[in-house]
């Protein structure tokens, strides 16, 4: 089994273990929201905890793609990229998984509370929660990113 450095860590781990702690935190949040949404939590006790969830929602997923770009450069299937490429990716799939993610917060109050507005807010909170989800993005990528590229 190969075995490669996670983030450039001082331990190495094969490619099964790698995915799932590089796709590990985004999981766990999403229970999380999953969990506060059903015990209506953001409308009822803590309107604000929503815009901390979307910045780690952010970090959480480019996390995830620094951890796998590490991975494809660790087996010769990227080139070292620029770091503000590196940077752009990361962060373009934070948008694009916050994205989603608010579609599905648009789902989840259609389907399942027609009466309610559990999690979308209006557009104003969308836009909002988008750009934690930049923010979280790109502040993981600047604060790792640039260790992990010198090694």
């Amino acid at each position: 089994m190969k075995k490669f450095l996670f983030l450039n860590a001082k331990y190495r781990v094969d490619r099964n273990t790698a995915f799932a702690l590089a796709l590990l935190p985004g999981i766990m949040l999403m229970v999380v929201q999953q969990i506060f949404l059903t015990t209506h939590v953001y409308e009822w006790y803590l309107p604000q905890l929503d815009i901390p969830m979307h910045i780690i929602g952010g970090a959480s997923v480019a996390w995830a793609v620094w951890a796998l770009m590490n991975y494809a450069r660790s087996v010769k299937k990227l080139p070292k990229l620029p770091f503000w490429f590196s940077v752009f990716i990361a962060v373009g799939a934070a948008a694009l998984v916050g994205v989603l993610w608010e579609h599905y917060e648009f789902l989840h109050d259609v389907y399942l509370h027609t009466d309610e507005q559990l999690a979308q807010f209006g557009t104003s909170d969308t836009m909002k929660d988008l750009a934690d989800d930049l923010i979280g993005g790109f502040l993981l990528s600047v604060l790792i990113g640039r260790k992990m590229l010198k090694k």
